[in-house]
């Protein structure tokens, strides 16, 4: 065989070998971002089961009418471990979901403006504790005058959550949206609490249209997108002629409205954009790859093809929590699907901490969350990229996921490592009364702790038992639940304790 024959042979059997390995993985050689080439899980130091277990829950969102379609990329070590997709791109017209679908990643838009607020800083061409007022004259009344460039960051400007009334396009730019907000002001006083607010994103973008004369579209496509090679995330926009002829829009994913088994189609890229024109708070569409390319420049400290994007200064501020997360119109902490952490807020970034009043020491997860179904993790310690996106908005999956993930892929517990004497109470539990009746309620092992499981929920985190023998809920500990025993010691029912009434769970489901 002559050298030219062997060399060929050689490369088609790698080609062969390639091509079967990112088959298994649930990803096209072809098709895969070489920012992130594909290896086995266990050539990473995790476990091909482990992370089947992830993949295997969003799969049965999909099948349980969770959500209408996902798709799922898991990186280790800047490696895909895996890539796939699950369900329906357009139910009605039995579409599937194809792999680097395009999303609408909303709030997940935010950690981009914020970075761009952060350059002009690295520039000297602003200051976080300038007054908005300095830049836009929507602000300068007695009202808004004292909210600075950093409140917005961290959403402690007492801004509201939109401005808008009306319609999407009840404004005819940037720059008129971010003066209504300005005049309408604050709801409470500057810096006084965390309020989340996508109007004070919309602020913070028209600051950087104003500083640089470019829009929040433009600015961002240079300095971010472009050099980041994030050649699948753009603006689209009905005052944008290009929008109506990008090629790209045929990926995008129709938009679902609704909950678990009614879901109905609110949008389709073949009608009228979404957005008038591009905003701070949300606008941008995206794929899971190119929002990994950006986490993967956050986990490199600022740092792109060994070129500095952002100062490790702007880094720190991004990475250091400001605020712990509270949901919007009350003082209940946000949802965190991740045990033993809180969510924070820092600069335009959603941050998992240790601790209560947490340093960036204690940042364990970051990145951020969109209100249509997607969400993004990194995890600097493990070297650890999620990304799980959906185009299903009114559910919860985003949250739930994130429980799985930290089990499967970082804790690492299975069924021998449960404790000797939480097993017994490991099970099912049934409700028995109202529309709750023959719901299952699951005691679990999740992340070294025991937890409870409400499907249509998530899954709750526990903490160790008090005097009485109640296991409080670290989500809302005006809730507990204890076990019923028989004389045998054998446990028998769950009791679910709220602040106004109990309700026993037996463990056989009750008949009809």
């Amino acid at each position: 065989m002559t050298f030219s024959r062997l060399f060929f042979r050689r490369c088609s059997l790698t080609a062969v070998w390639l091509w079967s390995l990112s088959s298994a993985l649930g990803v096209s050689a072809m098709q895969e971002n070489i920012a992130f080439p594909v290896a086995t899980p266990e050539s990473q130091g995790i476990a091909s089961a482990a992370v089947r277990r992830v993949a295997d829950e969003v799969q049965k969102y999909c099948s349980d009418g969770v959500i209408v379609g996902g798709e799922l990329l898991i990186i280790k070590n800047r490696k895909t471990i895996l890539h796939e997709v699950y369900g329906e791109r357009d139910r009605e017209n039995k579409q599937l979901l194809e792999r680097n679908s395009i999303f609408n990643i909303r709030s997940m838009t935010k950690p981009l403006t914020g970075v761009a607020v952060q350059m002009l800083v690295d520039e000297g061409k602003l200051f976080l504790n300038d007054p908005v007022a300095k830049y836009l004259p929507g602000f300068d009344n007695e009202k808004s005058q004292q909210i600075t460039i950093e409140q917005l960051l961290q959403h402690r400007g007492g801004l509201p959550l939109t401005i808008l009334s009306v319609k999407m396009d009840e404004y005819a730019s940037l720059q008129d949206q971010a003066q209504a907000v300005g005049e309408k002001g604050p709801q409470f006083p500057p810096g006084e609490r965390f309020w989340y607010s996508d109007a004070g994103s919309d602020a913070a973008a028209a600051v950087v249209e104003k500083i640089s004369g470019k829009t929040i579209d433009q600015f961002i496509g240079e300095r971010i997108l472009r050099p980041l090679q994030m050649n699948d995330s753009f603006y689209l926009l009905s005052t944008d002629p290009a929008s109506a002829e990008d090629p790209r829009k045929s990926r995008i994913c129709n938009l679902y409205f609704g909950s678990q088994g009614f879901w109905y189609k609110a949008w389709t890229p073949v009608g009228k954009p979404f957005y008038p024109f591009a905003w701070g708070s949300q606008s941008l569409y995206s794929t899971p790859q190119d929002y990994a390319r950006f986490l993967s420049m956050w986990l490199d400290g600022g740092i792109v093809d060994g070129k500095r994007m952002l100062s490790a200064a702007s880094m720190d501020r991004i990475l250091t929590p400001a605020s712990t997360m509270k949901e919007l119109g009350g003082d209940k902490p946000y949802p965190c699907g991740f045990f033993g952490m809180q969510s924070h807020y820092g600069q335009m970034s959603m941050l998992y901490a240790t601790g209560e009043t947490p340093t960036r020491a204690d940042v364990v997860a970051f990145g951020h969350d969109g209100s249509d179904g997607t969400g993004a993790w990194a995890f600097p310690a493990e070297d650890l990229i999620v990304c799980y996106f959906t185009q299903s908005r009114g559910q919860i999956s985003t949250i739930r996921i994130a429980t799985t993930i930290q089990d499967a892929l970082i804790c690492g517990q299975d069924a021998g490592q449960v404790p000797v004497e939480m097993q017994p109470l490991l099970g099912t539990y049934y409700a028995t009364i109202g529309r709750l009746k023959a719901a299952p309620f699951r005691i679990v092992y999740r992340c070294g702790k025991l937890a409870l499981d409400i499907p249509s929920e998530l899954v709750y985190e526990l903490m160790e038992p008090d005097a009485e023998g109640r296991w409080k809920l670290v989500a809302n500990q005006t809730n507990a639940i204890t076990f019923k025993k028989d004389d045998a010691g054998k446990v028998i029912a769950m009791v679910l304790h709220k602040p106004q009434q109990s309700f026993e769970m037996p463990c056989e489901k009750p008949k009809d």
